[in-house]
C-alpha cells in the first residue's frame, strides 16, 4: 500500500505485521531475527544494516516489556554487537552469527505453539 506524507518527496510503502499476545510477538521477532542472521551469514546484508534496522536498543527495550524468553533476550543482546564485531574482529563474525542463531532456535523451540493458532501476521494498514 503506498501512502504519501507531506514533507517527503517520495511515496513509501506501509506494511503492518500484527502479533497477538506475548508469545506470538516473540515468535515473530525470533523468526525475523533468524532471517536477518541468515542474510548476514550469506553476506547479503551488512552488520551495520542489521543493527540499524533490527538489532538495537529499541528491540531490547521492547523485549524487556514483553518479559521475553531468556534465550531470545540473550540472542538479541549478542546481535546488537554484530557491527562492532565486524569492525573490530571480523574473523569472529561468522561464529557470533552462529551463536545468535543457536540462541534464537532455542527460543523458537520453546515458544512454538502446538498447532495453528491466531490470525495471520500480515494485516491491511488502517
Amino acid at each position: 500500500m503506498s501512502e504519501y506524507r507531506s514533507g517527503r518527496f517520495e511515496p513509501h510503502e506501509v506494511l503492518w505485521l500484527r502479533a497477538e499476545g506475548n508469545a506470538d510477538a516473540q515468535r515473530l521477532i525470533t523468526i525475523a531475527a533468524l532471517g536477518m542472521c541468515r542474510a548476514l551469514s550469506l553476506g547479503v546484508l551488512s552488520p551495520g544494516y542489521a543493527c540499524h534496522r533490527l538489532f538495537g536498543p529499541a528491540l531490547l527495550a521492547r523485549l524487556d516489556q514483553l518479559d521475553a524468553h531468556p534465550a531470545l533476550r540473550h540472542a538479541i543482546q549478542l546481535a546488537t554487537e554484530f557491527e562492532d564485531v565486524a569492525d573490530l574482529i571480523p574473523d569472529k563474525l561468522a561464529k557470533s552469527i552462529a551463536e545468535v542463531e543457536a540462541e534464537l532456535l532455542k527460543a523458537l523451540t520453546a515458544l512454538s505453539p502446538a498447532g495453528l493458532v491466531g490470525e495471520k501476521w500480515l494485516v491491511k494498514a488502517p
